[in-house]
């Protein structure tokens, strides 16, 4: 995630790295499975399938956006969004998004995350959730 998201920042230092260099490690390790459990517009996401923690917090669903499919119009913004179960240091969450000019919000403040917690199983409140996006869009504001 940080190797991705300093890959988005001024200068473009590791501009040949895609959101699915975080994906492949997890799926090499088995944490989450070889197919997306949803996809919409550009964006796809997955599960982890076992228990999954970023700065202490618990991973809930893993969201990466790019062209996946035949283009819709406009609007694609490369990154990964970790949508999280707080269960950590906050702190340490918001130092890693500041550090990294990504944004830290409440889930239902993301529409990538509500959107994909509204099409999963089990269903989840955005609003208890935290979303921690790292899109070029994000980072280059």
């Amino acid at each position: 995630m940080t190797q991705l998201a300093r890959s988005y920042g001024p200068g473009d230092v590791a501009s040949d790295l895609a959101p699915d260099d975080v994906l492949v490690p997890l799926r090499d390790a088995r944490l989450v499975g070889r197919r997306f459990d949803g996809t919409w517009d550009y964006y796809a996401w997955v599960r982890p399938r076992r228990p999954l923690a970023f700065l202490g917090h618990s991973v809930e669903l893993v969201i990466t956006e790019q062209m996946r499919g035949a283009f819709i119009g406009c609007c694609v913004d490369d990154g990964v969004t970790l949508v999280l179960r707080e269960n950590g240091d906050r702190g340490a969450l918001q130092q890693f998004a500041d550090d990294l000019h990504c944004r830290l919000d409440a889930a239902s403040a993301d529409s990538r995350a509500s959107e994909a917690l509204a099409r999963s199983r089990p269903k989840v409140d955005p609003a208890t959730r935290l979303a921690l996006q790292c899109h070029f869009g994000v980072i280059n504001q």
